[in-house]
């Protein structure tokens, strides 16, 4: 059975106009690296989200569970949205950023790829970097005062955002995997998260490389707030963004046979960005081609 979820998959329609954030780095001095893996992430985003849906979608005809199916169906929403957003935020990074559309195309290939597995094990890697997603949004989440005061409204919007959205859907690739499978269903899982796990960390190293660029006086010179020295948001140490990223508790708490997303309850950070942006995405807007 899938275990219920503390908070609804809402379906938002979300437009952002990237054309505001200033050329050249967005985040403050004091922390490239943060600034290189989020962009990575953005980057290799469009691509994923498309291998996520049909990863998904290809089990549609075997869920007979009704709540599960809704959720399915909201979770394609929110990837294909997700897709969309990371669009226009990947073209304002290509503008600032020439390297920037080798990380796409590498992400295309990757993925291209990973679509020769089997089905099953295309849904495991799924859910692998789905939970790789859920442990971000939460340590954005946990930092989410300091990353707003110190970056672009539009830049800061987005990832919280998504993050929100990532938290409400954390559960839906596992429970689908846990609905389909056979009795090698934990091995299923295990070997998708071994496989995510390498590539995860692999693809945001070289993206960093190929990403990473000098700030310019005028770029240094940018007004800011203070940014704090301990934590994901300062220090600019590349090792300690990624550990603070990945909270490896919760890694490896997706090796427990019995373990499910919600047995860790961060519903309240939802809750909280809800209350503190009661109308986002839910304003009449014309309904994006593509979406279900």
């Amino acid at each position: 059975m899938t275990k219920t979820a503390p908070v609804e998959i809402v379906r938002r329609r979300v437009a952002i106009d990237f054309d505001p954030v200033p050329a050249g780095p967005w985040y403050p001095p004091a922390n490239h690296a943060l600034e290189t893996v989020l962009n990575a992430m953005s980057l290799t985003f469009p691509a994923g989200e498309r291998y996520f849906i049909d990863s998904v979608r290809a089990y549609s005809d075997r869920i007979s569970d009704p709540e599960l199916r809704k959720q399915v169906r909201d979770f394609i929403y929110q990837e294909a949205m997700h897709n969309k957003v990371h669009v226009d935020c990947n073209a304002m990074l290509a503008r600032h950023n020439p390297r920037a559309a080798l990380i796409e195309k590498g992400a295309t290939v990757v993925f291209r790829v990973l679509r020769y597995l089997p089905r099953a094990f295309r849904l495991s890697i799924s859910s692998a970097v789905e939970h790789f997603s859920s442990m971000a949004a939460d340590t954005l989440f946990h930092h989410a005062k300091g990353f707003q005061e110190n970056v672009p409204s539009e830049v800061a919007e987005m990832w919280l955002w998504h993050a929100a959205e990532e938290t409400e859907h954390k559960a839906v690739c596992i429970d689908v995997l846990r609905h389909v499978s056979g009795p090698f269903g934990y091995l299923n899982r295990i070997g998708g998260m071994l496989l995510a796990t390498p590539l995860f960390l692999i693809g945001v190293l070289f993206a960093s490389i190929v990403l990473r660029q000098p700030r310019s006086a005028a770029t240094a010179a940018r007004p800011r707030q203070d940014v704090p020295k301990e934590g994901p948001f300062g220090g600019g140490n590349m090792a300690g963004v990624m550990h603070a990223v990945i909270p490896w508790k919760l890694y490896f708490a997706y090796y427990r046979l019995s373990f499910h997303p919600w047995d860790y309850d961060n519903s309240a950070y939802v809750a909280a960005w809800k209350q503190g942006n009661p109308d986002f995405g839910v304003r009449p807007q014309p309904e994006p081609a593509g979406l279900p």
